[in-house]
């Protein structure tokens, strides 16, 4: 048996830790944002074991003349000699995703979390079964719960700082752009009101840090979206556009596709800059076809990952998913003390 600490580290939310800083990376003039919990002791061996394994059962899967029906063999037909029947049907679901999406990245490590995962049966402090439904997950839902209480303070602050008051009637939307991170503001408010709180939003990193909150609290417990607005085609155009523009400082947008490659407006080489300067070979293959894949029909600008959130007198709700973390959307949390994520911030 293999001893971890920090095993009731959530149960102490929010007096584990301070909840109410910035994230690390914010620029000045931020006012908004939630710092999400880093790794803890636990999570870092739970990752290291499930990379360990995965890494392994990558290198088994390639040994076979096609990977990916050998995947699909194991966990998805039952009538398979390789179809793991002594796993859950949620930990043959879990393994799949797992396995699929590393043949997808050729090998690109996963950073899983989830307890339940069959490949830690062996380490009883931080397995919890075979079952989803009692696994462990990174922000959780408690503490979406009480990011958004965190996020709805400040946004109120900073109204309230700038003699914006916001009626019971009012009822607002905030779009945010995926690349720039430009916040708008259409509702019932008046033109002034709406274009003061835009310029305050679109301060620092705030309207970036609002956008990443609406995104975590996009997907479930599994990390898997759940919000009419997104989906793993726009997921994927987002990721490819950052990690393209981090690594060459092009716009991808703009490039046009040429003779098997994509060129900037100045003349350059994109795909040759990106496998220049990118970080590594899994990263480079992961992109490069991703981008090529794109380059079929030009850039889709309806799979630009435009994230709306509304807004009105009790804070900021969810817009296109069942369950929510709006003041009004959350009465599905069981067992969650309202007035323990009443952030004071």
């Amino acid at each position: 048996m293999v001893t971890v600490n920090n095993s009731d580290y959530y149960n102490n939310i929010p007096a584990g830790r301070d909840l109410n800083k910035l994230p690390n990376n914010s620029s000045a003039g931020t006012t908004v944002g939630y710092q999400y919990d880093g790794l803890t002791e636990e999570d870092r061996f739970v990752q290291k074991v499930l990379r360990e394994h995965y890494d392994k059962m990558y290198k088994e899967n390639m040994s076979h003349s096609d990977p990916m029906a050998y995947v699909i063999s194991k966990y998805c037909d039952v009538t398979s000699p390789n179809f793991c029947s002594y796993m859950t049907e949620d930990q043959r679901s879990i393994a799949y995703r797992t396995e699929k999406r590393m043949l997808q990245s050729g090998g690109k490590p996963v950073g899983g979390f989830a307890r339940y995962d069959y490949a830690l049966r062996n380490y009883k402090d931080v397995y919890t079964g075979g079952s989803r439904s009692v696994g462990y997950v990174r922000n959780t839902d408690r503490e979406k719960q009480y990011a958004r209480s965190v996020v709805n303070q400040q946004i109120s602050n900073l109204l309230s700082k700038n003699g914006i008051s916001i009626s019971k009637q009012a009822d607002l939307v905030f779009s945010i752009d995926p690349y720039t991170y430009q916040l708008t503001v259409s509702g019932n408010a008046d033109r002034d009101t709406l274009s003061q709180i835009e310029t305050l939003l679109n301060e620092g990193d705030n309207a970036k840090n609002i956008w990443t909150h609406a995104w975590i609290c996009m997907h479930d417990a599994d990390n898997e979206i759940v919000n009419s607005q997104a989906n793993m085609k726009k997921a994927n155009q987002y990721s490819l556009w950052h990690e393209v523009y981090e690594t060459t400082g092009y716009d991808a947008r703009n490039a046009t596709y040429r003779n098997g490659t994509f060129i900037a407006e100045d003349g350059t080489d994109l795909l040759a800059l990106f496998k220049e300067k990118a970080k590594n070979g899994a990263g480079y293959e992961l992109y490069s076809n991703r981008w090529l894949e794109y380059a079929k029909n030009g850039w889709k600008k309806e799979n630009d990952l435009v994230l709306k959130i509304g807004f009105d007198s009790s804070g900021l709700y969810d817009i296109g998913q069942e369950k929510g973390y709006g003041a009004a959307q959350n009465m599905w949390m069981k067992g969650v003390s309202q007035s323990m994520f009443e952030a004071r911030v």
